[in-house]
């Protein structure tokens, strides 16, 4: 064979895997901004400018939320994003493009993994069933959900320079080198995702396991003390990472709960129940995914629940000693399989804490490359016979997750579709309904809306989105005292009687029903509240309606009192100060 046939050849199974993880996404390129691309990219001005690059730094994930209460430090991912705004003049298009590009660079990266421990044949077929997974549509149509390819990059980075040959003992400099870019690559995927915690862990397991059965391969204590400078290194690069997301958090973890709707009222047993009674459903995403949509709620849960959980516990345990019993012979290549699961799955698995979702496809991302390592394995360690069955069974899967894939990308192309296809999916579930009836009151249906957020307050009446957008749509409609009803329950919240917006639409809605007395009635128990300036606003306003000059006076002031700096207050108080001057009602 000529060389250049050689390199032909060599080269064909990364071009396949690359065309396998690029086409059943390439439906999201006609897309416009997606679910939460809308924020972190289409309308974060944060992005604008290439000072974006180093001032995102110094900034928390979600943009509205100044000190961030959900405890999300990626400044990495907002680099790359904003690297992107700034070269392409912000089009979703080239967003999509950057995602799909990362999805093609991660199958080829997994392939290559896969290939330092298995044959050519299996590592070829696993990395086409990684790169079409239907589960990877989310990560890839929403390019704010990159980062779980950014994260998964940066291990299989890290395990080629583990892996690479060590530098000699006397050759310090390669030798911190190495060290440091291992610890760089490991801050890195830190700060692309909070998961990329355990990326240095992953790769090491990975560098000591992944090898071919009967393979030499260090002791684990002899890998260990082989990469003091590496351990030294990175353990630097992490602490300065988790000190700068402390610097600009504030705290180390979200300050309040962002345990996600079913989740916060559980114990922790009942959480750990919950979560491994998902197992089967999960395992099932993983093998053969179905039911997938954006959002997993409460209704996910199956019931009951504890014998579930009791059977999960016995399967990975069961899988855990035949995997061990298999590393004791000389064939690690198993345990390998599982950490990948395992340690890319914990951090959002609510089993540790409750996590902001209770299950999403983009977090099983990692898992999806254990469960490659596990297919490549099982038909690179099978009789011939079966091999050539595993194969079949193999491409039978591969060819369905094609259409799953296509399908669901599709779906992705607008949120219309998106959330018709969450409503049809978990018709149990009120988020589809909320989101389809924001959607439908923007273009304008107020019939179509009323519908929709009615049934999703209905079945979550504490979701205090549902509540405001509802009353929003009863007070265009000119429903007043019923906007006014939905929106009382929403004044006991302190976070609501901050928002202005919240308080405005509630006191106005009282005026426009009742009148200015009936907004001075409603304000008083406001007033020296989170709402108080807000309040005093309305009811002073209230008050000059009724002409009482002076009580509306003594309500601008108190809520200057609260809030100096408001100019609204400010001006009604000046206003009201040369109508006494000239002697005015």
């Amino acid at each position: 064979m000529t060389p250049f046939s050689q390199r032909r050849r060599n080269l064909g199974a990364p071009i396949l895997v690359m065309l396998a993880a690029v086409a059943p996404f390439l439906p999201t390129l006609r897309a416009p901004f997606i679910y939460d691309d809308t924020t972190i990219i289409r309308d974060n001005v944060l992005l604008r400018g290439w000072s974006a690059l180093w001032h995102v730094w110094s900034l928390p994930y979600w943009p509205p939320e100044g000190a961030d209460r959900l405890g999300l430090y990626r400044p990495l991912q907002i680099a790359l994003l904003a690297g992107v705004w700034n070269a392409t003049g912000g089009a979703a298009f080239w967003f999509h493009v950057y995602a799909i590009a990362l999805s093609a660079l991660t199958a080829v990266a997994v392939w290559w993994l896969l290939r330092r421990a298995a044959g050519g044949t299996a590592a070829l077929i696993a990395a086409v069933w990684f790169a079409v997974h239907p589960l990877h549509v989310e990560a890839i149509a929403s390019a704010a959900n990159s980062s779980e390819l950014v994260v998964v990059l940066c291990i299989i980075g890290l395990v080629g320079i583990l892996a690479g040959t060590e530098p000699r003992p006397q050759d310090m400099r390669r030798g911190w080198l190495r060290a440091a870019a291992v610890g760089a690559l490991a801050a890195a995927a830190l700060l692309a995702k909070e998961s990329g915690l355990l990326a240095l862990p992953i790769a090491a397991l990975t560098v000591w396991g992944w090898r071919r059965s009967g393979e030499p391969s260090p002791s684990g204590a002899v890998f260990m003390r082989s990469n003091l400078r590496v351990w030294a290194a990175s353990g630097c690069c992490l602490a300065a990472a988790l000190l700068a997301r402390i610097v600009v958090l504030g705290a180390p973890i979200a300050r309040t709960s962002i345990a996600a709707q079913g989740l916060g009222g559980m114990s922790g047993s009942e959480r750990v129940t919950a979560m491994l009674s998902l197992w089967p459903r999960i395992v099932g995403m993983l093998a053969w995914p179905t039911s997938l949509a954006p959002y997993y709620g409460p209704s996910t849960f199956p019931s009951p629940r504890l014998g579930l959980a009791l059977m999960a516990i016995i399967v990975v345990a069961a899988i855990i000693v035949l995997a061990m019993d298999l590393a004791r012979r000389g064939d690690r290549r198993p345990i390998v399989t599982l950490g990948w699961i395992a340690l890319t799955y914990v951090p959002a698995s609510n089993l540790l804490t409750a996590t902001g979702q209770i299950l999403s496809d983009r977090t099983l991302m990692g898992a999806t490359v254990g469960v490659a390592l596990g297919v490549a394995w099982a038909i690179d360690r099978s009789a011939p016979w079966a091999r050539r069955v595993a194969i079949g069974v193999a491409m039978l899967v591969i060819a369905r997750s094609v259409i799953v894939a296509t399908n669901y990308s599709v779906a992705w192309t607008s949120h219309r579709a998106l959330w018709t296809r969450l409503v049809d999916t978990y018709p149990d579930e009120h988020l589809g309904y909320k989101l389809l009836g924001m959607d439908a009151r923007a273009r304008g249906d107020t019939t179509r809306a009323l519908a929709l957020l009615t049934r999703a307050m209905t079945m979550a009446p504490a979701d205090r989105q549902i509540r405001f957008e509802y009353a929003q749509l009863l007070y265009g409609t000119g429903r007043f005292a019923a906007s006014a009803r939905v929106m009382a329950p929403l004044l006991r919240d302190p976070d609501a009687r901050s928002e202005r917006a919240v308080v405005g639409l509630y006191l106005d809605a009282v005026g426009r029903s009742a009148g200015p007395a009936a907004v001075v009635r409603a304000a008083a128990p406001l007033l020296h509240s989170e709402a108080g300036p807000t309040a005093a606003l309305f009811a002073g306003v209230a008050q000059e309606a009724l002409h009482n000059p002076l009580a509306a006076d003594s309500l601008y002031a108190l809520g200057l009192r609260r809030d100096p700096t408001d100019t609204l207050l400010t001006a009604h108080r000046a206003m009201l100060a040369a109508k006494q001057r000239r002697g005015g009602p």
